[in-house]
């Protein structure tokens, strides 16, 4: 079978590394029987290759319409069919959570970003029509596609929602695995390196949604209470504004010695973040998945995460979860792993061991469906967060 793979849709790293270990694990695992030949961006040419280095997978490079976000529907719409019958496709495949009008060959459909999907985080006109016009296009994929992939039950829910339940072909759920080397290097440094005692860790795009504000002023709160804590802002800031609004926030509280605006970082870099710090904390209203809090578990660093979004399902007993936008609780959460010690051992390993469920190989063994592999059916798989349900006692 040959698979053609639009990547067309990525913008950003988490999405890129979602496709990019899916597409590793399936192509090692089918390497004698299906192709994939993935068409990217223009320019983009050296960042795939190095991605999927495989024998079994091809590259075609978009043209420069096709690359921008305002051209490329309509690109795709009216010159992807005939590409796809040119390159003699079997499968279509997208992680755009959308599908294709007029595609020749059956479709699968990798939903992975809600944000259209919360109401409450849209911003002016602009973007409350932009949202509108993605939801009838995830309604028509729900109801379309002849395979959903979902990234987390959370997202599944929110996308049956929007389509008045009116689903179409079948749907899966595969989770997202984080890089073999990642875990290999967490095992390392959880024995090697030392923890900053009342330290705050928060990894993220910082888009208005993230509750960097919200964090915060959680660690004002603390420090009113006498806990010296610490906080680190660790990601690049798409909305400057918001950034801005962050910035003047700890100024007014007086915490520039307490908060760090650190940005983005190299990956060395993160995991020595991820390593030092007492706890991890993203107060997200929106999060399809939440791979940082994952990487961070793997650390041994427990999370606090937001309850109206997929972290709690995807963190498991690995943290403890409250609602976003609410300072005075999300310090009451962050207070006990700060300063009770048996309390944090006992999140620190349920971190660790919630972790290790998320990997490429179990992650993608869902999506072996999509060449009527029915030898992993995901129907009849356990959710990684429900295997150590049992022993999420910590609220």
């Amino acid at each position: 079978m040959r698979v053609f793979v639009n990547s067309l849709s990525l913008g950003s790293l988490s999405g890129q590394h979602v496709l990019f270990g899916h597409l590793r694990q399936l192509a090692t695992w089918t390497a004698t029987e299906h192709e994939f030949l993935v068409l990217h961006k223009p320019g983009q040419a050296h960042l795939v290759r190095e991605a999927l280095p495989l024998d079994n997978i091809s590259f075609i490079e978009s043209p420069r319409a096709a690359g921008q976000w305002l051209t490329r529907s309509a690109w795709e719409a009216l010159a992807l069919p005939s590409l796809m019958t040119r390159h003699s496709a079997d499968l279509y495949f997208t992680p755009s959570g959308t599908i294709l009008p007029r595609s020749p060959v059956p479709q699968a459909c990798l939903a992975q970003n809600p944000w259209c999907l919360v109401p409450e985080i849209h911003r002016g006109r602009k973007e409350k029509v932009k949202a509108s016009l993605q939801r009838s296009a995830y309604r028509q994929a729900v109801r379309g596609a002849d395979l959903m992939i979902y990234n987390s039950n959370h997202i599944r829910g929110l996308y049956q929602q929007n389509a008045s339940d009116q689903a179409g072909g079948k749907s899966i759920v595969a989770f997202q695995g984080i890089n073999d080397d990642t875990h290999e290097i967490a095992a390392e440094m959880r024995t090697m390196v030392e923890r900053r005692p009342l330290s705050i860790l928060s990894v993220s795009a910082m888009a208005h949604w993230k509750g960097a504000d919200t964090l915060v002023a959680a660690v004002d709160i603390l420090r009113q209470r006498g806990i010296e804590a610490s906080l680190n802002l660790v990601g690049p800031w798409p909305d400057s504004d918001y950034e801005q609004k962050v910035r003047r926030l700890i100024t007014t509280l007086r915490l520039e010695q307490a908060v760090t605006v650190t940005g983005k970082v190299s990956v060395d870099e993160l995991h020595d973040h991820y390593a030092s710090a007492r706890v991890f904390c993203l107060m997200s209203q929106c999060e399809s998945f939440g791979i940082p809090a994952v990487e961070a578990q793997a650390f041994g660093t427990p999370v606090v995460g937001s309850s109206t979004c997929a972290m709690e399902e995807i963190g498991g007993a690995g943290g403890v979860y409250g609602p976003p936008g609410d300072p005075s609780v999300t310090a009451d959460l962050l207070q006990r792993l700060l300063t009770d010690q048996n309390y944090w051992q006992h999140l620190s390993e349920h971190a660790v061991m919630n972790s290790q469920n998320y990997q490429w190989q179990q992650c993608s063994a869902p999506l072996l469906q999509m060449f009527g592999d029915s030898r992993h059916d995901a129907e009849t798989m356990t959710p990684p967060s429900m295997l150590n349900d049992a022993t999420r006692t910590a609220r």
